[in-house]
């Protein structure tokens, strides 16, 4: 009898002892990342998780992972771990497959060049290596790529190819401005949705009025007149731009400075957002054909040259 009372004593100890240590929760100063990669056994994870200071016991972790019969079930991934974790809690992650996703932000007038350098984000497998050919053979561009994907915030797993997460966005943009395009005002001087994405992007980086600056261009496309926007020379320098655009800059022969030639340039300039695709397909009508910085944000809109060349002595020269 004494025994067997001894017995019961001991095997209580062992598993309030066992329910103890599984269900202990390690205290983190802060969030963490921990990597199940592919094949790894039980007790590497055990392992790794006990000379990272995450569990007490990694005898007891692979045990409550035998008892449980979910050896066989963890996943492979990236987990985020929160500021307390239990060998209970991590196992329940780890079958779940509850994987930590990354982030990759295209931002609005984002350049293809700019973009190409978001391969080397981290986790990612940058099967394009800044390549422009292989950027376009990804996504089965042809022609000009500029300004062909959604700018948006994209989560990815570590490991996925970096073609696949612009491929998201290419198909997004596709997506979305057809719907935009088959409900555009008529009459506009656009023979084909590129040609709005193309007129879309230069309005991203001309101001905050985008209605109003997409009507002034489209007025200008109609009377034949050069747009005369210096967001399009600055693309066209590229990497000679230092940040202070100069009248000779204005004169370089390049298709892409509206000052020298009529019409839209050959292609994008930069990503477009929603509001300067939309305002590119609903200009707000009006007479204006200028505009001019006022330097608050917002600009002075006129319908003569005269007007124009008052505002700018006004907004521009006389405040220098």
């Amino acid at each position: 009898m004494f025994n067997l009372r001894n017995t019961f004593l001991l095997i209580s100890a062992v598993l309030t002892f066992f329910i103890v240590i599984t269900n202990h929760r390690i205290y983190l100063q802060e969030n963490l990342i921990f990597e199940i990669k592919q094949g790894n056994s039980l007790q590497v994870i055990a392992n790794e998780l006990k000379k990272r200071d995450l569990i007490l016991n990694h005898f007891f972790f692979i045990l409550n992972a035998k008892i449980y019969n979910i050896d066989r079930k963890i996943k492979a991934g990236e987990y985020l771990l929160s500021k307390s974790e239990s060998i209970f809690t991590l196992q329940k992650k780890f079958i779940k497959g509850d994987t930590f996703f990354r982030k990759l932000q295209l931002l609005e007038g984002m350049t293809t060049r700019e973009i190409l350098k978001l391969g080397n984000s981290e986790g990612i497998v940058d099967d394009i290596n800044g390549d422009l050919d292989k950027f376009k053979l990804k996504l089965n561009i042809v022609g000009q790529p500029e300004g062909l994907l959604f700018p948006d915030t994209f989560y990815y797993q570590k490991g996925d190819l970096f073609s696949s997460l612009l491929k998201r966005a290419f198909d997004k943009q596709q997506t979305v401005y057809i719907d935009l395009w088959n409900s555009r005002q008529e009459d506009l001087p656009y023979s084909s949705l590129i040609e709005a994405i193309i007129l879309a992007s230069i309005i991203e980086k001309e101001g905050l009025e985008k209605e109003m600056i997409a009507g002034v261009f489209v007025n200008r496309l109609r009377k034949k007149m050069k747009l005369q926007s210096d967001p399009t020379v600055i693309f066209a320098l590229g990497s000679k731009f230092d940040g202070n655009l100069k009248r000779s800059h204005l004169r370089i022969d390049n298709p892409y400075n509206t000052y020298k030639y009529k019409g839209l340039p050959p292609g994008p300039i930069g990503l477009v957002s929603l509001s300067s695709i939309e305002a590119a397909l609903n200009p707000k009508q009006s007479e204006y054909l200028y505009f001019v910085s006022m330097n608050n944000g917002f600009h002075k809109f006129s319908k003569t040259l005269e007007e124009h060349n008052q505002a700018v002595l006004k907004y521009q020269i006389n405040e220098r």
